[in-house]
């Protein structure tokens, strides 16, 4: 009985580049984070080629318009042309810093061959903000925090996590094990808990509920914007089970 092969489907997505590494002798492998598709990987043939027409147009922290072969195991990159090359972020240490972080975040909540469009288009908003270079530091807990709620990990920050008894205003214990807040008679010398005061909560609490517009005005004491990146770091290596390359980088430059 003659043996059909499966034909191979075409797609033109718009992606970011989150990845890339060389591959054999001519090819290059990128990891690409797209609206309809989630994290894909993909081959592109000979493009470390002197002369291959793609050699110079997409690198790591760029927005393209691709043009993809799908297969079983490592798709193909037939085409591609540059959307954003996100220069202004490039030529920055401290914005590539925080760049690479934001892509390193991106592609740890995010499912290869599971679309997940919310996140791809959260990303890319955040990196058209960070070429402006404002409010840095406030657009990185919003970031995170919203990357929780988009990718199922939205922090309970308005009932106690043991006792499920609605949180009274005041300071409280975030839990990274129980994805939330815990009344503080609950802590003992064993728990592994981050002490957060009432004005922190409030500010998680804002940056979840609000858009980017509505908070990149607003000022909010760095003691705030600390505490709260204590708890996302916490939060997110739990989570991830591992920490994040891209932080030593991030701590060493910002």
């Amino acid at each position: 009985m003659k043996a059909y092969k499966k034909r191979k489907r075409f797609i033109q997505t718009e992606a970011i580049a989150l990845k890339v590494y060389d591959f054999g002798d001519a090819d290059r492998i990128f990891v690409f984070l797209t609206p309809d598709q989630g994290l894909i990987k993909i081959v592109a043939k000979g493009i470390r080629k002197p002369k291959s027409k793609m050699g110079g147009h997409v690198d790591v922290l760029s927005k393209v318009n691709a043009y993809i072969s799908l297969n079983d195991n490592l798709s193909n990159l037939s085409q591609v042309e540059i959307i954003e090359n996100y220069k202004a972020i490039k030529d920055d240490l401290s914005l590539i810093s925080i760049g690479f972080y934001l892509l390193e975040l991106a592609e740890k909540f995010s499912v290869e061959n599971d679309p997940n469009n919310d996140i791809y288009y959260h990303l890319a908003f955040t990196l058209d903000q960070l070429q402006k270079n404002i409010n840095n530091d406030l657009l990185m807990r919003w970031f995170e925090l919203n990357l929780l709620s988009l990718s199922g990990f939205l922090p309970d920050l308005y009932s106690c996590q043991i006792s499920g008894n609605t949180l009274l205003e005041g300071d409280h214990l975030f839990s990274s094990v129980n994805g939330g807040l815990v009344e503080k008679k609950f802590s003992t010398n064993t728990d592994n808990y981050v002490h957060v005061d009432k004005n922190s909560i409030k500010a998680m609490r804002f940056l979840i509920n609000n858009g980017w517009d509505d908070i990149r005005t607003m000022k909010f004491q760095n003691k705030n914007l600390k505490k709260i990146k204590e708890v996302t770091k916490k939060y997110i290596q739990t989570i991830t089970q591992s920490p994040l390359n891209s932080e030593k980088f991030l701590s060493s430059v910002n």
